[in-house]
């Protein structure tokens, strides 16, 4: 990778960083950007990258940050340092996204839970970096030191200052309400797990179509928390899902 491309990378996503710190505060933007170089190789990680999973987000227990999260994912190979100096290599599921501005969202959405209650919004980047480590957002014994690395050597603290926010051109509510005639990845999703349900979805292409609107009103019979059964995939069928 080229030095233009990894410049070219950090200016393309630190607006979105801004965004995030704008929207849920904490993480310095610096910070945001740094780990996201690092994590993703400045984007040049095909896999991550055509994920929109640039920060390394996994799965976890699923219920966990997922406002952002449209509930996709995929699996790779990951190596983990649980030894220092000792890497085990794993096979991990990790969060994927419709676009990268979730994906960032999502990060920032993790980090205001009280799994990282210990990451303190007035500390410095530097301070934030051991915390966020600390609280186990990565086993790594370098990538602190790499992340502190790129945010000097990319001078990224020039993005904690005073900024213009940069209102989002995409979707970035991972849970938007779907009906028929509605397309896209949080559609294929649905159908993907209605069809692991049993439902017949017919084709899983990501388009809502009759045979969709008929699995997702069969569904809401069976799940009375879902509402009515309108065959709508609104609040309440979002919030059914296990």
């Amino acid at each position: 990778m080229t030095e233009a491309q990894r410049i070219a990378f950090i200016q393309e996503i630190a607006p979105m960083a801004q965004y995030a710190y704008s929207v849920l505060g904490k993480v310095k933007p610096s910070v945001c950007i740094g780990m996201a170089c690092v994590e993703s190789g400045y984007g040049g990680s095909k896999l991550m990258y055509s994920h929109n999973a640039i920060l390394g987000q996994k799965v976890g227990s699923g219920r966990t940050a997922t406002k952002y999260w449209p509930k996709t994912f995929f699996t790779s190979k990951t190596k983990e340092e649980y030894t220092v100096g000792k890497h085990t290599v794993i096979t991990s599921a990790f969060r994927s996204y419709d676009n990268l501005q979730q994906c960032i969202l999502n990060y920032y959405e993790l980090l205001n839970t009280s799994l990282y209650k210990r990451v303190l919004a007035s500390s410095d980047f530097r301070t934030q970096m051991k915390q966020i480590k600390e609280c186990g957002y990565m086993t790594s014994s370098t990538e602190v030191n790499s992340v502190l690395y790129c945010i000097g050597k990319y001078n990224l603290t020039q993005y904690d200052g005073d900024f213009v926010v940069v209102e989002p051109t995409v979707p970035v509510e991972a849970k938007p309400v779907l009906k028929y005639g509605s397309r896209g990845e949080a559609v294929k999703a649905w159908q993907t797990f209605l069809t692991q349900g049993g439902y017949d979805c017919g084709p899983i292409d990501g388009v809502f179509g009759s045979r969709t609107k008929k699995a997702v009103m069969d569904y809401q019979r069976v799940h009375p928390e879902c509402g009515d059964v309108d065959g709508i995939i609104g609040k309440k069928t979002w919030a059914s899902l296990p």
